[in-house]
């Protein structure tokens, strides 16, 4: 399929005036539009569904629908290019880079003008992100939320989640906890690095023996066995990477004959629209997504004629600790660590 830039070369015009012919939008004239389109046929790319004159198309990526949080990324990003007169095309499950790249390709075949990725492959550590290129070289502005890589020229949007840990371990000491353990999933992927960095600068400040890690993945199943591992390790306060992890953790403590909070406090993150719903309700960290979706929008539809792709930039956005039921002083004689 030929790219926008290929278009553009053989037009003869700019790969913003190709995008904006082959999604019906206004702002080009007649002779210059024909010609565009006769180029993109004889290419063998037509114009994508979006070019019905009207907003243009954004390709939006979230990793599934299952996990509530991404469900409210889902809504709110949709909702906030509803309100700018965009259309949005969504799809889900990129588990692999090649079907991550293959969706990328889709958008751009659609006639995508802009694409957001949520917790995509950016993420990772290391990887691939030429699929990524090929989505700016075609002069799509490219939006990555949650995730950064030094390595790619994008917009990326994050949720600060050192503050976020900080503000966690804060309100558990304050409670008396000083044996915290962090449930988290891949320790190579952007968001479990930054907690795991602010977690083990937090608690080595305090003084004592590491604290204990878990690496699982966030699910329901991770967080039961991570709490079971952690509580054995002698956790009083457990630190989740999601809500689906909280509830499981939720329920591992209790497989061991104890209580939350009495005996052991759990934390999660996101909070989901359940998350004051559980037994006992719970402390959780809320994601700005509304704030974040907003950005992510307004940045991916702020290119004019002239501008080809955002200019890198790096944004984060600072959570909120919301303190519920399934957090409490710690039990007494846990305060202190054996030195």
């Amino acid at each position: 399929m030929a790219r926008l830039i290929d278009i553009a070369r053989a037009a003869g015009v700019s790969e913003a005036t190709v995008s904006r012919v082959l999604n019906g939008r206004a702002g080009v004239n007649d002779s210059t539009r024909r010609s565009v389109l006769e180029t993109a046929r004889r290419l063998g790319r037509g114009a994508g569904p979006g070019a019905a004159p009207g907003g243009p198309l954004v390709g939006v990526l979230v990793p599934d629908l299952d996990n509530q949080v991404f469900t409210a990324w889902a809504e709110r990003v949709e909702a906030e290019l509803f309100e700018r007169g965009a259309s949005t095309l969504v799809a889900l499950r990129a588990r692999t880079v090649e079907r991550e790249r293959e969706i990328l390709q889709r958008f751009l075949h659609c006639g995508a003008e802009a694409v957001i990725v949520i917790s995509g492959h950016h993420a990772q550590e290391q990887g691939p992100v030429e699929h990524y290129r090929e989505v700016t070289a075609a002069g799509v502005p490219l939006v990555l939320v949650n995730g950064v890589r030094e390595d790619l020229e994008a917009a990326f949007l994050s949720t600060d989640d050192e503050d976020a840990m900080r503000s966690v371990l804060s309100h558990l000491h304050e409670l008396g906890h000083e044996r915290v353990g962090l449930a988290v999933g891949d320790e190579h992927t952007w968001p479990v690095r930054e907690k795991l960095r602010a977690f083990e600068e937090v608690t080595a400040f305090w003084g004592g023996p590491a604290r204990p890690v878990a690496f699982t993945d966030f699910s329901y199943a991770g967080g039961y066995e991570a709490a079971r591992d952690l509580v054995e390790r002698g956790a009083t306060a457990i630190v989740c990477g999601s809500d689906v992890m909280a509830v499981g953790a939720l329920e591992g403590v209790r497989s061991l004959g104890l209580g939350v909070p009495r005996d052991v406090s759990v934390v999660g993150y996101d909070d989901v629209f359940w998350a004051s719903l559980t037994n006992p309700p719970l402390t959780t960290v809320r994601q700005a997504v509304g704030s974040i979706a907003r950005a992510a929008v307004r940045t991916a539809l702020g290119g004019g004629e002239d501008s080809r792709r955002p200019a890198r930039t790096e944004v984060v956005f600072r959570p909120q600790l919301v303190v519920r039921g399934s957090t409490a002083a710690a039990p007494d004689g846990a305060v202190s660590m054996e030195r």
